[in-house]
């Protein structure tokens, strides 16, 4: 190929990555479709088979692509981003819901208003924990076969 017919690619974002890598990412990252395959075949605009699939060699390609560096690193800090925002997102509310619960306790016209409020106050650090008791459901068989053993048991300890 002469280099004056070369595709000028553009690359974009920190990660020095093209258009569609970048666009390759994010269709892996948003998580709706089904492989990297099909991801590949979107961005990439590839023609699907007579019988509607996506034809094999999209799978060399597409693998080749995942396994780039550069391709790979931008996978795993964009989905390590995805889950920080995730965890701030729910850390504010659950700060937010506490907040108003504090004040809640303290400001509400009802007394059961206020109780209703200390008392989810108290569930959100485990200050109340609720013990379950369970039983194991036996025949009378197997209590018998249980006594018989741990008295056979006892027996050869004593001998």
């Amino acid at each position: 190929m002469n280099d004056d017919k070369k595709t000028n690619l553009k690359l974009v974002g920190k990660d020095s990555l093209t258009i569609k890598q970048k666009q390759f990412v994010d269709e892996i990252i948003k998580g709706k479709i089904g492989s990297y395959k099909e991801a590949y075949a979107k961005v990439y605009d590839v023609t699907l088979t007579k019988e509607g699939k996506v034809p094999k060699w999209v799978e060399v390609e597409a693998s080749k692509l995942i396994a780039n560096p550069k391709i790979s690193l931008s996978i795993q800090r964009t989905i390590a981003k995805k889950e920080q925002s995730t965890i701030a997102s729910s850390l504010r509310t659950r700060n937010y819901v506490i907040d108003r619960l504090y004040k809640e306790s303290q400001e509400a016209e009802s007394d059961s208003a206020r109780i209703s409020a200390l008392s989810l106050l108290g569930k959100s650090v485990s200050l109340f924990t609720d013990v379950v008791e369970t039983k194991e459901a036996r025949t009378s068989d197997e209590v018998e076969a249980d006594i018989e053993a741990r008295i056979k048991e006892l027996l050869e300890k004593v001998n």
